[in-house]
């Protein structure tokens, strides 16, 4: 690395402007890459995960010179990734949303993968559970995967959700005035009948907040059994007409609608 003012150890922890218009503070270095948003590449800094020109970084005020340093995270060497990618993708049941998984079960990076999206460099926003299918969103835009995950912005996502036996006006009202689960209150925004399949009890549920396996633990909250759930609707981008396993690029109305979504009731 460059020895500019401020280098320690040949790492630039200079946390000023500096001189070098070339330098970039780590973390958004890292978001240009793929990593995540800034706080998310905080993380893997302060976990020494990051390497600069073979040496480990735990500071998050070192700067690095993208066109001399080489960075790298997990043995690869990281490039800026000049196209940001917003996809939309129909999760199947039985594949799970994670990078890998211990117990061998296919994973989304690997149904992609297989289905023609190579997506090592995407990030998932929100996740689906194992058994849960729908609507799944995949970009490498970090800022707006922060935006979209913040509590603060409250995101209105729909689920259609399938229980074992019908939901009587109780329920419903428990359900929107919240249920207390391992000490959290989970509250839905909306619930209505859905006609999906007749003989079967399908309801729409939206939510304006992501908690981890949140409708799953409401419903068995009040002693009901979820069958099936699918996420039909992520903000302004809705499921509609694709097929399990289909993906498609979002249109610049649903990006739009992403990036300016603060929902209002």
């Amino acid at each position: 690395m460059q020895n500019n003012n401020g280098v320690n150890g040949g790492i630039n922890t200079n946390t000023g402007s500096g001189s070098d218009k070339n330098l970039l503070r780590i973390n958004r270095y890292l978001a240009q890459c793929g990593l995540g948003s800034r706080r998310k590449c905080d993380e893997l800094v302060q976990s020494g995960h990051i390497y600069v020109n073979g040496q480990k970084i735990t500071e998050l005020g070192v700067k690095v010179n993208p066109a001399v340093d080489r960075v790298e995270y997990k043995g690869k060497n990281l490039r800026p990734i000049r196209k940001l990618e917003y996809y939309a993708y129909f999760k199947p049941r039985e594949v799970v949303v994670t990078a890998s998984d211990p117990e061998g079960r296919l994973t989304v990076y690997e149904a992609l993968r297989r289905d023609g999206l190579d997506a090592g460099l995407l990030k998932y926003v929100g996740r689906l559970d194992y058994l849960s299918e729908g609507l799944l969103l995949m970009t490498n835009d970090g800022d707006l995967i922060h935006a979209l995950t913040h509590p603060r912005f409250r995101i209105k996502k729909i689920y259609l959700v399938r229980t074992g036996r019908p939901l009587d006006k109780k329920d419903i009202s428990k359900l929107l005035d919240g249920v207390e689960s391992n000490g959290q209150i989970l509250r839905a925004f909306s619930v209505d009948s859905a006609d999906v399949k007749k003989d079967q009890e399908w309801y729409e549920i939206a939510l304006l907040e992501g908690k981890n396996r949140q409708i799953r633990r409401m419903i068995e909250g009040i002693g009901h059994e979820v069958r099936r759930l699918r996420r039909v609707a992520f903000g302004s981008v809705k499921l509609d007409d694709m097929k399990t396993g289909e993906y498609r690029e979002l249109t610049p109305r649903e990006l739009g609608g992403l990036r300016s979504a603060k929902f209002k009731s």
